[in-house]
């Protein structure tokens, strides 16, 4: 049985995409099969990743939708666990064992990512919070799932029917990561597990607006999602329910506050209210 999928979504990739399946490739970690999705390339991406003789590899040539790309890589997997990265990322050599054995010996981990390393037009590593609660509450804030440090147990996308969705143009990663963090605990190791290539051509550059504002919806939902958990368990968590909340939320909808600072006033408020034991996450 295949250990790992790990699904690598492909388009226009031909500048970059060798060094990606390199370090696929080169792993420590050896169970694994390479879904190579291709989303409807034009450029030379097929060529190269067909020069390839690696049974683990296999490559899908799909209609150009990025989102029915991704899912289709999802049903097709086989391992126990799907580890992503994207097309002009790479892991280090150690990552899928890392990740293999954190989530073995914590099944209680639904999904785990870890850091990451830029390289290109900057160096510097991307650190997220780690524990389940301070990734969940963050969320109202970022994303704080590195979506190429991406390992999550396959079962629990398909028991909870959890997959990529329209309508969150070019953030249904984080989207995905708000999902699988409603049903199950999520986890990010505090080790660089990608090299993550930063340059003008990627998407998070030349899609930033649609990326932002399809993030501010993401954070309302999550904040909702929030605000139906909430447990008043005694009277001053009552008082913040029946008067605090109905008036900062009054007076936000009548333009007292920047978006900003509603939503990081609305963050320390939740994480004080979680460390009251009034909201159950997962």
């Amino acid at each position: 049985m295949v250990a790992i999928s790990v699904l690598v979504p492909v388009y226009n990739a031909d500048a970059f995409i060798r060094e990606a399946i390199d370090s696929v490739l080169c792993q420590s970690f050896r169970n694994f099969e390479l879904l190579l999705m291709d989303d409807g390339s034009t450029d030379c991406s097929a060529d190269i990743i067909r020069s390839y003789s690696d049974p683990r590899i296999h490559y899908e040539l799909c209609p150009h939708d990025f989102i029915a790309t991704l899912n289709r890589g999802i049903e097709i997997a086989q391992g126990k666990y799907i580890a992503r990265l994207d097309h002009d990322d790479m892991m280090t050599p150690d990552r899928l064992q890392t990740q293999y054995d954190f989530m073995e010996a914590h099944p209680e981990i639904a999904a785990c990512g870890a850091f990451m390393q830029t390289f290109g037009d900057s160096s510097h590593i991307i650190y997220m919070p780690v524990e389940h609660n301070d990734i969940v509450q963050t969320m109202l804030l970022y994303d704080t799932m590195s979506n190429s440090t991406g390992f999550i147990r396959r079962s629990v996308l398909m028991e909870h029917n959890i997959r990529h969705e329209n309508g969150y143009s070019f953030a249904d990663d984080y989207k995905l990561w708000t999902e699988i963090a409603k049903v199950g605990k999520l986890a990010n190791i505090p080790k660089v597990l990608t090299k993550h290539r930063k340059s003008n051509k990627q998407t998070s550059a030349i899609h930033g607006g649609a990326m932002w504002a399809a993030s501010l919806v993401i954070q309302d939902e999550l904040l909702q999602y929030f605000l139906k958990a909430f447990t008043p368990t005694g009277k001053l968590d009552t008082m913040v329910a029946e008067k605090l909340l109905p008036g900062i939320e009054e007076l936000n909808n009548k333009g007292f506050f920047s978006r900003d600072t509603y939503f990081k006033f609305m963050y320390e408020l939740i994480h004080g209210l979680t460390l009251r034991n009034c909201f159950k996450l997962t």
